[in-house]
């Protein structure tokens, strides 16, 4: 007896499915949110307002979906990185803008990082510390050097990256460099 199943035709996505899709806001994320958009749309015009339009609407129906999160990221990254959240919004507009970016993909992203970056430290932890040093390879672009008795870790900064950039581990004096 054969007992296998065919399916042919259309997968249907039901509008549960896109909700969990979709990034959901909060109600102080929402106000911020609007408040932002609020001061953009003005200057924009053609296909970039039209965009920001449909973020706008999006925010508006409390759910942004994947396609916009880029626009999302952005707005978020404007406010932020210019100081225009803290001096608006003050330290707590700050922290919610924070927040929502921490929750797009960019801001995941940027999370895994920093967790690669603590990850890495912990190999100090009890470790005499001989030097730190900061360095500039180029404008915006720096690093930090922490050397201990048995490591040296060094982290490179800038405005869009935080990796970690080697780890030298000392063994019987001899260095040996990881690079990732």
């Amino acid at each position: 007896m054969d007992t296998s199943v065919k399916a042919t035709g259309v997968i249907e996505v039901t509008d549960q499915q896109r909700e969990r899709e979709n990034l959901q806001l909060t109600d102080e994320e929402r106000e911020l949110l609007r408040a932002e958009l609020a001061a953009l749309l003005p200057a924009l015009s053609g296909e970039r307002k039209e965009a920001y339009q449909a973020l706008a609407d999006a925010v508006e129906r409390n759910a942004v979906p994947p396609d916009l999160l880029p626009l999302l990221e952005g707005l978020t990254k404007l406010a932020l990185e210019t100081g225009r959240a803290r001096r608006i919004y003050r330290a707590e507009g700050e922290r919610i803008l924070t927040d929502l970016f921490r929750k797009t993909p960019s801001g995941q992203e940027l999370s895994k990082s920093l967790s690669e970056v603590n990850k890495a430290l912990a190999v100090l932890e009890g470790q005499t510390l001989h030097s730190v040093r900061v360095a500039m390879r180029t404008l915006g672009h720096f690093t930090v050097t922490v050397e201990t008795e048995k490591a040296v870790i060094t982290i490179a900064i800038r405005p869009t990256l935080l990796p970690l950039t080697a780890f030298q581990w000392v063994a019987k004096r001899v260095w040996v460099n990881l690079q990732t």
